[in-house]
């Protein structure tokens, strides 16, 4: 029987060998076995039966057989490869071979095994790499955390190839054990792929607008509540202004103006940069100008800042990736100062307004509020007990940022499943941020022809507290910094209850609630519900010509709940929530937004040919509406609608009440010669739904060219490549809906059973036509020694006309404004500069660096006679930010004229300098030893003035510590109002003015001033004028990244692929002199103290 069996087979073998005649044809560079297997099936019908594991640790070959059988295809294939194969019927079977003695013994004696790991820079695995002995075929892969092993003898050269990245070549000698192969990123003469409008990828070299590309890894280390903070002084033009504030995102600039999200190619409504998870985000690609923007009309008319998020596993295979970073409050780089001597009062006396009151820590007495007992007192000992109130009111503020994902890739396809969590404790009581994200994504490849991918995301954030900010009598510096002395210790009222819901622990009832019954009850909460979808499907024709369909949905839930309960300060004064109140604002929108656009392509001889031409639908809804108990609760703590006295009143909130449509067509042609001349022309027609009916069509055209002249003329061999680029744009600004329209104003007034409406006070004038601007843009990029630096300048001119604006009418026609076009007009111009290289590249050591610089101003351009302001400054060729104020009168001297021993504040205004800053700038540096990584990130803004309204108010108040000083000394401690202020008073004569407030005429004489006065009268008197104008600049070191990659082994240790463990630091320095404030947000109204966040972060791949 057996030797049946053993005939049957070599018999089957016999035939096997010889009777296929098939031919094969095969043309592949860096295949895979797998894959070339599957084409060899295809076109024969044999099967291929092998052990996966095995074949994979081969990596990828190359080539190239025409016409072979299925033999010659495959001796070839396995080359100096420890395969052999068996073809049995229609099967061929693939095993390893078994060395020989003679073989064993050469490879005992003379290979070298040889581990390593391939990675990034950055020390990114790079799964699937190609690791080859030049010249045998012999060679393997890379598995998922980058690593490999090879045999290898002494001389022999190994080739590390990665699709995107420059090859290296290691050669063997006897000491090579284990390698850590650093790859770098391929750079190609600016032929960068980029996304730009609609989210059509090109060849950044093509454009003749600026670009700026950031990538998703640099935003993932660091990371807080927004990812706006983070890309502070990554992008020249892109100016970020973060806020100290609880819940309160960052104002993002893109060339001063606000930029339009795009995410995935969806141009989403109702989307903020908090909503979508860095880790999800692959790159970010900020298009700067109007030229950049044109095709999506004036939704986009700031630019564009275009996120594109990961759909799959980085190469191939199944991954799971975790991303956790938590940061503590360590201190704060800006915190109000308050002086200690004196306690609540005025004029040395003690009561319950201001702080002018009377000298502490001295032996005086007073009735006063004693928190243990909770009642007045006589004979309570002033002492400075609550120097630190503020501090020691606050918490220890923690953000905590977790990510875990789930990807897939394969050769079809590839999905990613993410759940992101975001908590923030904030620096005061109850101030708690909860923030969930899921996202997903993917696509599929159909066929060669049709793909399709996708993207879902629902997100929740919620919060039981957001009061606590500003001058408000909710504001905690309002009451512990501004309006409260330190002769008590805030500590002492955390119980805060004399009796429940009737009487507070608190001495201010009269005008402040205690701090810690606002924390906890008196709330101001919010919940936020989005959820945002997209499908994106792709079918091409030809290798040219391609049809695009894309669905964007999104929508958002969110409700703002304020309660405050009875026993709260109305409660004695009076008001509307004297006996408690319950409110609910319930605020509903979504947007859609379908694209249909056919591209094509077409290269013939030196010239290129790129058109598209496609439209949008674009819809958009939200609603507003508030309800709010009337005349207090029936009960004090029933926090319902239901619990209201009277019927509740319903208020709709119109600015938030409206639906708009926008249809759209388009159409963009490139042309480019040679592969060094470029011209672009676009189009894009809008019909609004929200204009005049017999204008709803708007046209939006744009012109942009490039040239590449290193590819024309003979350059110095220092320059590698360089490029000049222009661009011109006409934009007009739809109006939002009823900005145009009469609205009425239902009320709650009823006439004969009717309700009332209020007729509306807003005149629209005729002809009114929508504001518009055009813009050109110039500017050059390029790299120099040896790609080793990339460098983009930027300088663009955008002209602003037909402006709308509202102009006040007497009151006798009816009304109170009306709207019309403005003769006005003015220029924005501004200058970008960009210098990204690798300044020291070796094996082990690497620096690399980013310089950002940028300014832009606005200048008036036409003034007009009939609407624009009558003043010194408002004139052609002068800046809109001019900076004005009122200031005290002085002689020819520079002395300030005193009247009753005051100082006397002019009736005009005057020019100080300006708003704007000067510069904006940013500093990113990486560096790399070995496994260490070193990230560190500088930004500021350097010039422009605002008015400090903290350190001003503090003198009115008496909390400023500069008031702490002999005089104040002599008037509360010794009676005297014998202060004197340096200066003249006017003993005759008299003065005139122009309209301006340039003198005419001046007959005055001085004398020196010598009328005494109080200090504190005289404190809060002289801080008009420019007392609280400050020069806002300043630089911060905004973050630091410490970071160790483990080796291979000791992840495995840890049960995972790749680890890595970094110390984090955000927001960790300030140098400015602005007092008591961070200028980072652009306005000071009782900011909330600066944090200084110190952490780490911790990353597993499995």
């Amino acid at each position: 029987m057996k030797l049946v069996v053993i005939l049957l087979i070599v018999g089957c073998l016999q035939v096997s060998a010889d009777g296929y005649s098939q031919k094969i044809t095969l043309a592949e560079k860096n295949a895979t076995f797998s894959s070339l297997f599957g084409n060899i099936r295809k076109q024969s019908g044999f099967t291929f039966f092998y052990n996966n594991k095995l074949i994979r640790q081969e990596g990828k070959i190359n080539i190239f057989v025409k016409d072979a059988s299925i033999e010659e295809t495959l001796d070839l294939m396995f080359k100096n490869r420890p395969f052999s194969y068996t073809i049995v019927n229609r099967t061929i079977v693939v095993r390893r071979e078994k060395p020989g003695l003679i073989g064993f013994l050469s490879n005992m004696f003379s290979a070298i095994n040889i581990k390593g790991r391939v990675v990034d820079k950055e020390g990114n695995p790079l799964p699937g790499a190609s690791v080859v002995i030049k010249g045998s075929g012999k060679g393997t892969s890379t598995n998922a955390a980058g690593e490999f092993n090879l045999d290898a003898k002494e001389g022999d050269v190994i080739v590390v190839k990665f699709l995107g990245y420059v090859s290296k070549e290691i050669t063997v000698n006897a000491g090579t054990g284990t390698l850590n192969i650093v790859l770098d990123a391929e750079l190609q003469d600016l032929t960068e792929v980029v996304v730009t409008a609609l989210g059509v990828k090109r060849s950044e070299k093509a454009l003749g607008y600026a670009v700026q590309k950031v990538s998703g890894k640099d935003l993932q280390t660091v990371k807080g509540v927004d990812l706006g903070t983070s890309l502070t002084g990554r992008v020249s033009g892109l100016v970020i202004k973060n806020s100290t504030e609880f819940n309160a995102r960052p104002t993002i600039e893109l060339r001063g103006e606000s930029a339009l999200l795009v995410i995935d190619g969806v141009p989403y409504e109702n989307m903020t940069l908090r909503d979508v998870p860095t880790d999800d985000i692959e790159s970010m690609d900020l298009l700067k100008g109007p030229t950049a923007s044109s095709l999506y009309g004036s939704r986009a008319k700031g630019g564009v800042l275009m996120i594109t998020t990961k759909k799959g596993a980085a190469g191939t295979g199944f991954s799971v990736d975790v991303n956790s970073n938590t940061m503590f409050q360590l201190g704060y780089l800006a915190i109000p100062e308050v002086q200690s001597s004196y306690g609540r009062g005025q004029n040395g006396e003690i009561d319950n307004d201001y702080v002018w009151g009377p000298r502490l820590d001295v032996g005086n007495t007073a009735r006063d509020w004693n928190p243990e007992t909770k009642q007045f007192e006589d004979g309570r000992p002033l002492l400075s007990v609550g120097k630190d109130n503020l501090k020691n009111f606050m918490n220890t503020g923690i953000i905590t940022n977790n990510n875990i994902s789930l990807a897939q890739s394969t050769e079809n396809g590839s999905f990613r499943i993410g759940l992101n969590h975001i908590f923030q404790k904030g620096q005061f009581p109850n101030q708690k941020l909860n923030l969930m994200n899921f996202t997903s994504g993917g696509e599929i490849k159909i066929n060669d022809r049709f793909k399709i991918e996708g993207r879902f995301g629902l997100s929740r954030g919620s919060t039981p507290q957001m009061w606590g900010s500003g001058y408000d009598n909710q504001g905690y510096l309002y009451q512990l910094v501004m309006w409260t002395g330190t002769e008590y210790d805030i500590r002492d009222y955390k119980d805060y209850w004399v009796v429940p819901d009737k009487t507070q622990n608190w001495m201010y009832t009269n005008w402040y609630d205690n701090p810690y019954l606002i924390a906890n009850e008196k709330l101001n909460g919010e919940t936020k519900n989005k959820m945002n979808a997209s499908v994106t499907a792709n079918y091409k024709f030809s290798n040219d010509l391609n049809l695009m369909l894309r669905l964007g949905y999104d929508n958002f839930n969110d409700r703002i709940t304020k309660q405050n309960p009875t026993a709260n300060i109305f409660s004695t004064r009076g008001g509307w929530n004297a006996r408690g109140m319950y409110q609910v604002n319930d605020r509903t929108g979504m947007s859609t937004n379908n694209d249909l656009i056919l591209t094509y392509n077409k290269k013939i001889s030196k010239w290129a040919v790129s058109a598209l031409a496609g439209g949008t639908l674009f819809y958009y809804n939200k609603d507003d509406i508030t309800a709010t108990t009337k005349n207090g609760l029936i009960s004090p703590r029933y926090f319902s609608l239901k619990g209201s006295v009277e019927p509740i009143t319903t208020t709709f909130d119109a600015g938030r009440n409206w639906a708009q449509q926008i249809n759209s067509v388009y159409g963009r042609t490139s042309i480019g010669w040679n592969d060094a001349v470029f011209f672009d022309a676009t189009g894009r027609g809008d019909w609004n739904s929200s204009q005049p009916a017999t204008s709803r069509t708007y046209f939006y055209p744009s012109l942009g060219s490039s040239v590449v002249l290193s590819e024309l003329v003979k350059l110095p061999r220092v320059i590698d490549m360089f490029k000049l680029r222009g661009s011109w744009t006409l934009f007009k600004s739809a109006f939002d809906p009823f900005d145009i329209n009469k609205t009425y104003v239902t009320t709650t007034a009823a006439w004969n059973t009717l309700n009332a409406a209020s007729y509306p006070s807003k005149l629209i004038g005729e002809g009114l036509l929508p504001s518009s601007f055009r813009t050109w843009e110039i500017g050059t990029a390029g790299y120099m020694f040896g790609k080793r630096l990339h460098f983009d300048v930027a300088y663009f001119n955008k002209y602003y006309f037909n402006r709308q604006i509202n102009i006040d009418i007497p009151g006798s026609s009816g009304f109170s404004t009306i709207l019309v076009n403005t003769d006005e007009t003015y220029t924005r111009r501004g200058l970008e500069i960009s210098l990204d290289g690798t300044i020291i590249k070796k094996d082990s050591f690497e620096w690399n660096s980013i310089v950002n610089w940028s300014n832009q101003h606005r200048y008036y351009d036409n003034i007009s006679p009939l609407y624009s302001p009558d003043n010194l400054w408002v004139k052609k060729g002068q800046r809109l930010d001019t900076y004005t104020s009122s200031y005290w009168l002085r002689d020819p001297d520079g002395n300030v004229i005193y009247n009753n021993g005051m100082p006397v504040e002019s009736d005009y205004n005057k020019k100080y300098g300006y708003g704007e800053p000067d510069f904006s700038f940013g500093f990113i540096n990486n560096f790399r030893y070995k496994n260490w990584n070193l990230g560190i990130n500088i930004d500021g803004r350097i010039g422009g003035l605002m008015y400090n309204y903290m350190y001003d108010k503090m003198w009115d108040t008496g909390t400023n510590p500069e008031s702490d000083n002999q005089y104040r000394y002599d008037q509360v401690v010794n009676g005297l109002n014998n202060y004197v202020g340096k200066g003249v008073k006017v003993i005759s004569g008299e003065v005139k003015y122009d309209k301006y407030g340039n003198i005419t005429s001046d007959t005055r004489q001085y004398a020196p001033n010598d009328v005494q006065v109080g200090y504190q009268d005289f404190a809060q008197n002289f801080r008009g004028g420019d007392m609280g104008i400050q020069d806002e600049t300043f630089v911060k070191l905004r973050e630091v990244s410490l970071g160790y990659s483990f080796p291979s082994k000791l992840a495995k240790k840890l049960g995972a692929k790749t680890a890595s463990f970094t110390v984090t630091g955000q927001n960790l320095l300030l140098l400015t002199n602005f007092k008591f404030s961070d200028p980072d947000i652009d306005t000071e109204n009782l900011n909330s103290p600066s944090s200084r966040m110190v952490g780490f972060n911790f990353r597993l791949g499995f």
